[in-house]
């Protein structure tokens, strides 16, 4: 679990109607689709109440119901199986795609748009999705990349380097026609497993970036940019770290969405509902975790000792809280503080653009993401990495008001801007594209 000072509520809650749920979540993926042709499936007639009435609201309460709470514990493995199920007969123009994904948290945010866009993919290029965890591909229990157009492969970080390559090799001999994309879900912006992926990918997609690409070939101190520099920032040695990443690899690094797209966060940014700056009674919003590794700890346990000690400015207590009450906490703060991570890019960044509160973080220059939601002073202030200007930014946020609505609005409606719109099918679009050498 990712730790951010709060308890995330796990499984469907207790005492919830299960079919006006339901029937939510497809309400949530119609708003999501109003623009798109619906028709292609008939209905069929069940007048009892709250039955789902057609075929398309059963595919999408299905996909849906996945995609929510496939992965959080005790679930049935029956609704992993749906999304497993094998592809229908080809047709004309179909594009079939598979993921082989991996359940945890971090990584489930760059499958679950696929599956969010999946009848705007459907539209736009004939898709087809499937998606299997990873570990039947990696433990040769699945062979549904034979039949795949394109497949995404979404391993988690510790995994073999060697087995991953000999799975991949053999994927790329049985089909090689294929479109085959690595996911790299990882926290840290380092390309660890490029070494063993290269030679069988075409696409290496990641959640964020250097700007200056040719960063990602470099060995750094403790093995990521940010284990070097705050391990030199509180005098925590390590050894450098080569990961040997090819050159090659950088013309096949391709940006996928950050965590905006997360399940929690898609369709809860409704257009015109930017939550207002007035009437909030608390400064600013610090409930972080501080556990781990000693880079992590120390950096963590200062930017908290420095907003501790910030004069006149009310923060939120230290204990730990359920994911409502943070949530509830956030939409009462007039600045949320979001230091690193163990990568760059944190949870709480996007939980900060959807209550409204200005989030204030170490300076994201140097990164791209997708989308770009990191403009300084438009949408974020950012704050030096060693928090030494951290008193004055925050001051100068609080004593000013129409500073902080302007970030507020500007943060909210690019998020969203892109949930509601359809460039994430853009985005993608070089997924369903012949393989390069191909064209």
């Amino acid at each position: 679990m990712r730790d951010t000072g709060c308890s995330r509520l796990r499984g469907t809650p207790t005492g919830v109607d299960k079919t006006r749920l339901s029937l939510k979540i497809c309400e949530d993926v119609r708003n999501r689709e109003g623009h798109l042709d619906r028709s292609v499936l008939p209905p069929y007639d069940d007048k009892r109440k709250g039955c789902i009435n057609s075929r398309v609201q059963l595919v999408d309460f299905m996909d849906a119901f996945l995609s929510r709470f496939v992965f959080r514990r005790g679930l049935s493995t029956a609704v992993q199986s749906y999304l497993a199920r094998p592809f229908s007969r080809r047709t004309s123009g179909q594009h079939r795609l598979l993921i082989y994904y991996n359940p945890a948290e971090i990584s489930f945010v760059q499958v679950y748009p696929f599956i969010a866009w999946r009848r705007a993919l459907a539209q736009a290029y004939g898709t087809q999705i499937r998606a299997v965890p990873v570990d039947r591909f990696l433990n040769q229990e699945c062979a549904m990349h034979r039949q795949a157009d394109t497949t995404l492969v979404g391993p988690w970080f510790t995994t073999s380097p060697d087995l991953l390559s000999e799975r991949l090799a053999h994927m790329r001999e049985v089909n090689p026609k294929a479109v085959i994309g690595f996911l790299d879900s990882y926290a840290a912006n380092d390309l660890r497993l490029a070494k063993a992926v290269d030679p069988y990918i075409d696409w290496y997609l990641k959640k964020s970036l250097f700007k200056e690409r040719e960063q990602h070939l470099a060995a750094f101190c403790g093995d990521t940019n940010l284990t070097q520099y705050y391990g030199d920032l509180y005098g925590i040695s390590a050894e450098p770290v080569d990961w040997q990443v090819p050159s090659s690899i950088l013309a096949k690094l391709r940006l996928s969405p950050n965590f905006l797209t997360a399940p929690q966060f898609l369709g809860h940014f409704p257009k015109g509902q930017v939550p207002k700056q007035a009437g909030r009674a608390l400064d600013m919003q610090t409930r972080l975790g501080k556990k781990g590794t000693p880079w992590y700890s120390a950096m963590r346990e200062d930017a908290l000792q420095r907003n501790n000690a910030l004069p006149g400015v009310t923060r939120s207590p230290a204990e730990r809280v359920n994911y409502k009450v943070y949530m509830d906490e956030m939409r009462r703060s007039r600045l949320c503080f979001s230091p690193f991570g163990y990568g760059e890019l944190c949870w709480r960044d996007i939980e900060a653009f959807q209550t409204g509160a200005v989030l204030i973080k170490p300076d994201m220059d140097h990164l791209d993401t997708l989308p770009d939601l990191y403009v300084p002073e438009e949408t974020y202030l950012p704050v030096q990495w060693d928090f030494s200007d951290l008193e004055d930014v925050v001051q100068r946020a609080l004593a000013d008001d129409d500073l902080r609505q302007r970030l507020a609005i500007n943060a909210y409606e690019r998020c969203a801007d892109y949930l509601s719109g359809t460039s994430f099918i853009s985005d993608m679009s070089f997924l369903f594209e012949p393989r390069p050498h191909q064209i």
